[in-house]
């Protein structure tokens, strides 16, 4: 084998490659379908727009129907700031009720409703619902008020809606306490309307100061629309049985007081005497009760305390009289005489308290030697 390189061939030795023969032409459909592809989703594009406007336009006149179960769904399921939210109600320091805590103790609320369509009359639109709360339906009617939109196609919002009111009032002695929903409202005057905003609902109302000698009965409010409660829910102090013999007691023991006065016109009492001659004076007067007044106590709680009447009770006197020209002195006497009275009662922290107000006898019955 030789190790020697081969000779380089020269550039006259190199022939040319065949050139390739040309290629059929392809008809080429790329444009046709872009053409296709973008007439498509033109296509898409239109028919979306169409179903989203007819969507849109469906749900914008809808939309008071849509505001007003909204706004009731949320009261439906006890979502009281929500439904305020939507409402455009504000609670202000003394709205108790208008919370959400509040609105989860009440004993019914909204169980169903039905929304009609809107009705416009003028520049008023309102939205009519049955609603159906506890064992009662009844209508309410809602604002419905435009708020910007596109011609011929406005949007809606829901009119403020003012809360209704628990509206009540409680009769008794100074001190008593009650809380609504749980709740002390921050004012509670006594034999005073109290009226507090509250979401449509049925609120408890609890005695939460006690007493051995009365009781103030208490129930449920249920709400009505702001402004249509006729007169407030009266809730009135009784006595007790504790409470009659209380005041029985004290009603003794101050007729007994009057009984052991020593003055011709005991003060605050039923009963008086004078001497049947001007020209005398009268001391030393001593009072002998004949016949107790039966005494009656209203158990109810008026103005003022509990009204005491009294049948007639008979009384005598015997008081020493002097003659004011010498000083000479002697003993006069008075026959029986009848006497009543009335008052009122009431309890403070002490007990028991009896006012008279009227004494039918009063002084008149004249004491002569």
């Amino acid at each position: 084998m030789s190790d020697a390189p081969a000779p380089a061939l020269s550039a006259d030795d190199i022939l040319p490659a065949p050139a390739p023969a040309p290629a059929e032409p392809r008809r080429s459909h790329a444009g046709r379908w872009i053409i296709a592809l973008i007439a498509a989703v033109t296509l898409l594009v239109t028919a979306a727009g169409v179903t989203v406007s007819l969507s849109a336009v469906i749900a914008i006149q809808n939309l008071p129907r849509t505001l007003v179960a909204q706004y009731l769904g949320e009261l439906e399921h006890g979502k009281a700031e929500a439904a305020m939210k939507l409402a455009g109600i504000r609670a202000n320091s003394g709205d108790v009720l208008l919370n959400d805590a509040a609105y989860a103790k009440i004993t019914d609320r909204i169980s169903s409703f039905t929304v009609q369509s809107p009705i416009t009359r003028g520049a008023s639109t309102t939205v009519q619902a049955q609603i159906t709360q506890g064992d009662r339906t009844y209508d309410r009617s809602f604002v419905v008020e435009k708020a910007g939109g596109l011609p011929g196609l406005p949007f809606w919002r829901l009119g403020r809606i003012e809360p209704d009111t628990v509206d009540l009032m409680v009769e008794g002695p100074a001190g008593i306490q009650y809380t609504v929903a749980g709740v002390k409202p921050e004012n509670m005057p006594l034999g005073a309307a109290v009226t507090l905003r509250a979401l449509p609902g049925t609120y408890p109302v609890a005695l939460v100061s006690t007493s051995a000698n009365f009781d103030v009965p208490m129930r449920a409010i249920t709400t009505t629309p702001a402004g249509s409660a006729l007169s407030p829910t009266v809730f009135t102090a009784r006595l007790s049985d504790g409470g009659q013999a209380a005041a029985r007691t004290t009603i003794n023991a101050w007729l007994d007081g009057c009984v052991a006065s020593h003055d011709a016109v005991p003060a605050h009492c039923p009963f008086g005497t004078y001497p049947d001659n001007a020209a005398d004076d009268i001391s030393d007067v001593r009072w002998q009760l004949h016949t107790r007044p039966e005494v009656t106590i209203d158990p109810v709680w008026t103005t003022g305390g509990w009204m005491v009447e009294s049948t007639s009770g008979s009384i005598s006197a015997e008081a020493t009289l002097t003659r004011k020209s010498d000083g000479a002195t002697g003993q006069g006497y008075t026959d029986p005489w009848s006497f009543d009275f009335h008052g009122m009662l009431t309890f403070d922290g002490g007990g028991a308290l009896f006012t008279p107000l009227i004494s039918d006898s009063g002084p008149g019955a004249q004491a002569g030697a």
